[in-house]
């Protein structure tokens, strides 16, 4: 096969799954299904499976990247972790595979999830004389995360469907992969086992993971001696998966799930003679079941699951933006109860709002880069959150105004924080109203530069009533939080909620708290305005996509997502006719379809073929013949006058790709 190196756009998962053992590596795919592709790391020997998996409970896709570590060892583990880490950026590690049990009542089939993972050889010295010497162990613990652990041990109880469902994986793997001949052979060598699996979690058990292999009851009585009494299993490579992880700030959580293979005494020997594999095969398998059903589960969530997130709401820093950039306008109104609270509740909104939309992947748009505005807190907020992104100030072109940007980017002063200053025609006069227009016209072109616009306050009397009046001429999604009054007060009142956002619960924008939802809010905002300016009448039932050959593996996904929906995904490359002229066989293609979704990125921007696509597709959107969808792949300026007219979603990696579309097509 050809290997792909890894899309740039994906740069974030949620989950990485890590794998030792090329035998792990196999039952793990088998078990997640066709659906993970494999993606090489251009700068490292590395070769990961991408894909994603559903939580029907949480009503979202968790995206997934499998990566083969190639060999055993906590130091491998750690490196290759740490660089995982660094490139993908998970919320979860998870350390899957096969482990040797040292209790008797932790069987080979069991899924074990420890409390803690014991380095027991870390920091050790050796003593002795004369030719006699041992080592003297202090080891190292690392805690499983509190949360996955605490749901896991629950697992049975709060989900009980779920656990059922593994528990029954657990039995039909029993059944295909361990022959009663097997089970009679075990028992005739003193080795009978209970034929059933049990989870066990957490109860202060401990993962001993090291250089060793254990094989003798010399080794496991040392192990159990000198080690810790409460090690219930072993194995070699998550002590150095759990140190790259929690050495982070803030640290992505992590959980071994080991399914137990044999017994790491000398019963590990009669285990394989007898059963030739095949618990292995079991154990890693039953070990996989349990993750793919906790998952479904909601296990994995960010937060505790409560009942508005198993309905949908989930958390805003779960979310990546569907949009690019974010407008933030507003101020004091002198309209609240507690006057003298107002600047502060403002300050401390904006600060929130800055760090969600940084946490997202959203750029920010200000104007102000003066401390009595909500745009330098909201600027603050982003930079605090330290993790990149992209300020745009819109700002007159004024020697004040330039001292004020220039000490406000030493404040921000994050390295990776790219400040991008948009300047425009000075006042002509030192009077109030030369500065006044000076600032409408920065804040005017601001107002271009956005796909939402987020309201705080503002006072009636100024030109954020006039901007929120103008952003509702073009259509743009605006999410006005109430709490202060003024300006965003009256743009709440103005939009029939009910009619445009059906099922929308407006108290959110109501209070100081709302702001942390904001990235749900805007994506649910941007979603509608493409659902209502792509079809009234139900789904489409056929959408061209139009792409540039380089992104063809985000078109693979859209293809695939639409596929499972019943939807006709068409290629262009798939649509020419022998004998026919490619431009004709690409313009029928497009007429007969009910959307065009247009991939925007670099590549298709440099593109002569991707540019008649376009064309054709805003003609026919323009005479009512279809409709287009517009996805930005990497956030690059759209260039087409007529296509910027369009609501643009932004995609940050296949995964939120299929989920937009899921949305989009609900």
């Amino acid at each position: 096969m050809a290997f792909r190196y890894l899309n740039v756009m994906r740069d974030r998962v949620d989950i990485l799954l890590y794998v030792a053992l090329s035998e792990e590596v196999d039952y793990v795919l088998e078990l997640l299904g066709p659906g993970f592709k494999p993606e090489e790391f251009e700068d490292v020997a590395l070769t990961g499976f991408f894909g994603s998996l559903p939580s029907p409970t949480l009503n979202r896709d968790f995206s997934i990247a499998v990566v083969p570590a190639g060999k055993m060892g906590n130091t491998h583990a750690a490196s290759v972790v740490s660089l995982l880490i660094d490139k993908l950026k998970p919320s979860d590690i998870v350390v899957i595979g096969i482990a040797g049990s040292l209790s008797n009542d932790m069987e080979p089939g069991d899924v074990f999830i420890p409390d803690k993972i014991n380095d027991y050889l870390a920091n050790s010295a050796t003593q002795g004389e004369a030719g006699q010497w041992t080592f003297a162990t202090s080891g190292v613990d690392f805690q499983t995360s509190a949360r996955l652990l605490n749901r896991f041990q629950v697992f049975a109880h709060t989900h009980r469907d779920q656990y059922q469902d593994w528990q029954n994986d657990t039995r039909r793997l029993r059944e295909a992969l361990v022959p009663v001949s097997t089970e009679e052979a075990l028992e005739a060598a003193g080795l009978k086992t209970r034929g059933v699996c049990k989870l066990f979690a957490g109860d202060d058990r401990k993962l001993a993971s090291g250089p060793a292999v254990g094989k003798g009851k010399a080794f496991v009585d040392w192990i159990l001696r000198e080690v810790d009494r409460k090690v219930a299993a072993m194995e070699m490579e998550s002590a150095g998966a759990y140190a790259a992880a929690l050495v982070r700030d803030p640290a992505p959580r992590a959980v071994a799930i080991r399914g137990i293979s044999d017994y790491a005494d000398s019963r590990k020997e009669k285990i394989e003679a007898t059963a030739n594999g095949q618990f292995r095969a079991l154990s890693a398998k039953n070990a996989v079941a349990l993750f793919k059903r906790a998952l479904e589960a909601g296990i994995f969530d960010a937060v505790a699951v409560t009942e508005s997130e198993t309905q949908g709401q989930n958390q805003s820093d779960r979310l990546d933006a569907l949009v690019k950039s974010v407008l933030v306008i507003g101020g004091q109104t002198g309209e609240t109860e507690d006057v003298d609270a107002e600047v502060p509740r403002l300050h401390q909104a904006s600060l929130k709002l800055g760090a969600m939309l940084a946490k997202a992947g959203a750029q920010l748009v200000v104007c102000s880069p003066f401390p009595d505005s909500a745009d330098y807190y909201a600027a603050m907020g982003y930079a605090d959150a330290k993790v990149g992104g992209v300020i745009h100030f819109h700002s007159p072109g004024h020697p004040k105004v330039e001292e004020k940007r220039q000490l406000l980017r030493k404040t921000l002063g994050q390295p990776d924080l790219t400040i991008q200053d948009w300047n425009y025609p000075s006042p002509e006069t030192e009077d109030a109203d030369s500065w006044f227009q000076a600032w409408l016209l920065a804040q005017l072109q601001a107002l271009d530069r956005a796909d939402v616009v987020v309201a705080l306050g503002g006072k009636v009397s100024k030109t954020a009533n006039t901007l929120l009046h103008l952003a509702e001429v073009k259509g743009l999604p605006i999410i006005p939080f109430e709490f202060l009054g003024g300006a965003a007060s009256r743009a709440f009142n103005r939009r029939d909620w009910e009619r445009l956002h059906p099922g929308f619960d407006v108290s959110v924008l109501g209070k100081d708290e709302g702001v942390e939802q904001t990235i749900a809010i805007a994506n649910r905002l941007l979603l509608d305005r493409v659902k209502r300016s792509s079809y009234a009448e139900g789904r489409p039932s056929s959408v061209f996509i139009s792409v540039a050959k380089s992104d063809s593996s985000m078109a693979m996904a859209l293809q695939s997502e639409l596929k499972s929906l019943d939807i006709e995904a068409i290629l262009g490359d798939d649509e020419i006719e022998p004998g026919q002229m490619i431009p004709v066989s690409i313009e029928q293609s497009i007429r007969r379809s009910d959307i065009v979704a247009v991939l925007w990125s670099r590549s298709y921007a440099q593109s002569a073929w991707c540019f008649d696509e376009l064309s054709l597709a805003l003609n026919e959107e323009a005479l009512g013949g279809m409709k287009v969808w517009l996805f930005n792949l990497d956030d690059s300026d759209i260039v087409p006058k007529q296509a910027r007219k369009l609501p643009v979603i932004s995609i940050r990696g296949s995964e939120g790709f299929r989920s937009a579309v899921k949305k989009l097509l609900a």
